[in-house]
C-alpha cells in the first residue's frame, strides 16, 4: 500500500510540473544536478576517480554556467569497470533492477536502478501519454522485443486500469496487423520501424481493421515517409518519443507535434559543439544527465545524437517545458559525402520510390554505397533506377550505388537502421 500512496504523490507532482513557471524549474533543477554531483563524488567510487584526476570539486558549482567544469561522461567508462564501481554504496547489486542497452553501437551496457526508480520511470512515461489524452482504461499495446516485456504487472491492472498487452515485433508484418486486431488497442506503442511495417501492410490490405485513438513511436528516429505513411494507415498522427535506457523517457512530441519537450524535472539536456556549449540556433551533440536516479548515476553523459539548443517559446498545448529538434540519430547514421558534407536520413526518402518496402543503406566507403531493399508492390527495373538516381542526387556524382534485393533487413533488439556507415573516421570530424 506504501508503494501505492508514494507512486501517486509521485504522479501528481509530476503532472502539476507541466504547468510550472519555467523560471521555477529550472531552478530546482540546477539544485537536483548539484545535489547529485556531490552524491556520485562522495558515493560512487567511478565518479570520486574521475573528479580527483581532474581536479574538480563538487563544491565548485555556483551557478549553471558553471557545468562546463563537471567532466564528460561516456558509456566506455562504465564497461571498463567493473559494476561496483558504478554503483552507488549503499545499494546491493542483487537488489536492484537491472536492464541492458540495445547494443545498437556493437557494445550494450548493463544499467541498474532500485525497484521505487522503476516506478518513477514507469509515472514519466504515462506523463506523457496521459498529457496527449491517453485514458486510465484505455487499452494498450506495446510492439517490442522481449527485453521490453516485463515479468510482473501492477495490481491495478487486473481491475481494468491500465490495461497493457505486448506482441513481438519481430513477427511478420500480417501476423502483427492480426494480433493488433485481435487485441484491438485504443493506444499502440512501437518502434518506429516495426509500426512504418504494419503501415504497409495495412495499406496492401486497403483498409484499417482498427481504429487506436493514439499512436507512439519510438527507438528509431522517423522520417518524413514513415510519419506519412503510419498517419495514412491508422488516420492518427503518430507521437514520437525519445528515450535512451540509461535515462528512461527523455523528451516527447505534444499534440501540437512541434518539436520535443524536454523532461525538465526528470534530467538536465545539454548540447555540445566541440566541448562548448550550443548557441542559439546551432545544433551539436547531446550530453544528458539522469536527475532521478541515483543507484547507478549518469552525470554529463555524452549519448552523441544530434540536436537543437532547447528553446523556452511557449507550446499552445500548456506545456511549460523547453522544447528541442532532433536533428539525428546515433553519429554513426550520417551519410558521408566525398566532399566532406553530412547528410541525415531524414534527407533521404527511398521509401516513396515505387516498389520499396523496406530499405537499408549501408555505406562501405565515401565512394561506395550498398542500398538493401525489400521488394514490395510493383518493385522492378524502374524500382532499383529511382533508387541509384535518389541516392546520387544526394551524395553526388562519382558515387558507386548498388542496389541489392533482400528477403529481410537484419534488427537488431528489433529496431532498424536505415543507415549504416562503417567509415571509422570521417574525414570532416
Amino acid at each position: 500500500m506504501k508503494m501505492y500512496v508514494t507512486a501517486l504523490k509521485t504522479y501528481f507532482r509530476l503532472m502539476n510540473n507541466l504547468k510550472r513557471p519555467l523560471s521555477e524549474l529550472k531552478e530546482k533543477q540546477w539544485q537536483a544536478f548539484c545535489d547529485l554531483v556531490k552524491f556520485a563524488y562522495e558515493h560512487v567510487p567511478l565518479y570520486r576517480e574521475l573528479y580527483d584526476q581532474a581536479q574538480f570539486s563538487p563544491e565548485s558549482l555556483k551557478e549553471p554556467s558553471d557545468i562546463t567544469l563537471v567532466p564528460l561522461t561516456k558509456k566506455e567508462m562504465f564497461q571498463q569497470v567493473e559494476p561496483e564501481e558504478c554503483i552507488a554504496r549503499g545499494n546491493q547489486r542483487a537488489q536492484l533492477v537491472s536492464k541492458r542497452t540495445s547494443g545498437s553501437s556493437g557494445f550494450p551496457l548493463i544499467i541498474y536502478y532500485t525497484p521505487e526508480d522503476r516506478i518513477y520511470r514507469t509515472i514519466l512515461h504515462l506523463r506523457i501519454l496521459f498529457a496527449n489524452g491517453m485514458g486510465f482504461r484505455d487499452r494498450m499495446v506495446q510492439i517490442c522485443d522481449k527485453r521490453h516485456v516485463p515479468d510482473f504487472r501492477y495490481k491495478f491492472q487486473k481491475f481494468g486500469f491500465l490495461p497493457k498487452d505486448f506482441v513481438y515485433c519481430a513477427d511478420r508484418a500480417d501476423h502483427l496487423v492480426d494480433a493488433l486486431t485481435a487485441i484491438n488497442p485504443a493506444v499502440i506503442y512501437s518502434y518506429t520501424s516495426s509500426l512504418a511495417l504494419i503501415a504497409n501492410e495495412v495499406k496492401e490490405r486497403g483498409t484499417c481493421p482498427i481504429q487506436p485513438k493514439l499512436i507512439f513511436t519510438t527507438g528509431e528516429l522517423m522520417n518524413p515517409c514513415d510519419r506519412e505513411n503510419i498517419e495514412q494507415a491508422f488516420s492518427v498522427p503518430p507521437h514520437d518519443i525519445y528515450g535512451i535506457v540509461e535515462m528512461g523517457d527523455v523528451a516527447w512530441q505534444c499534440s501540437e507535434l512541434n518539436g520535443y519537450h524536454v523532461n525538465i524535472d526528470s534530467c538536465l539536456a545539454e548540447v555540445l559543439v566541440n566541448g562548448r556549449p550550443a548557441e542559439a540556433g546551432e545544433s551539436g551533440r547531446l550530453v544528458i544527465t539522469n536527475l532521478h536516479s541515483r543507484a547507478m548515476p549518469f552525470i554529463r553523459y555524452e549519448v552523441g545524437d544530434v540536436m537543437t539548443v532547447p528553446h523556452d517559446a511557449p507550446c499552445s498545448c500548456g506545456c511549460n517545458f523547453p522544447r528541442i529538434n532532433i536533428i539525428q540519430g546515433r553519429q554513426d547514421d550520417w551519410l558521408h559525402a566525398l566532399d566532406g558534407r553530412r547528410i541525415s536520413p531524414l534527407d533521404i526518402t527511398i521509401a516513396r520510390v515505387a516498389g520499396v518496402q523496406q530499405y537499408r543503406i549501408i555505406q562501405k566507403s565515401y565512394d561506395y554505397l550498398i542500398i538493401e531493399v525489400v521488394p514490395g508492390l510493383n518493385f522492378g527495373t524502374e524500382t532499383v533506377q529511382g533508387v541509384e538516381q535518389h541516392l546520387r542526387e544526394i551524395v553526388g556524382t562519382g558515387v558507386h550505388v548498388e542496389v541489392r534485393k533482400v528477403d529481410e533487413i537484419p534488427r537488431r533488439s528489433g529496431k532498424i537502421r536505415s543507415v549504416f556507415c562503417e567509415i571509422k573516421q570521417p574525414i570532416h570530424e
